[in-house]
């Protein structure tokens, strides 16, 4: 994928951009990241899934559903989602002092 390419509409919804740059969200036990371009995070994605195709399966039919991510209780060991929420939670402790 060059740095011109559009990334794929199947990896929007699993990119995060946070302050120490992008993260590809994985089903495995750690996400991808940072990287610094969302483009290179999507690479990445690419990578995973084609190594990682039919190991972690999704069960056909599942609705999809609302995630509500809890990162003092997180046990991932490289989570873009528990970044983003220390970052939230921190700006907001500055914001509050």
């Amino acid at each position: 994928m060059r740095a011109d390419t559009p990334i794929p509409s199947e990896h929007q919804d699993r990119l995060i951009h946070t302050l120490y740059g992008w993260y590809a969200l994985t089903r495995e036990q750690s996400d991808l990241g940072p990287f610094d371009t969302a483009e290179r995070a999507s690479r990445a994605l690419s990578r995973h899934i084609k190594v990682y195709r039919g190991i972690n399966p999704r069960t056909p039919g599942t609705p999809q559903r609302m995630h509500l991510h809890d990162a003092d209780q997180c046990t991932r060991t490289n989570c873009g989602l528990c970044v983003e929420a220390r970052i939230l939670r921190h700006s907001l402790m500055l914001a509050a002092s």
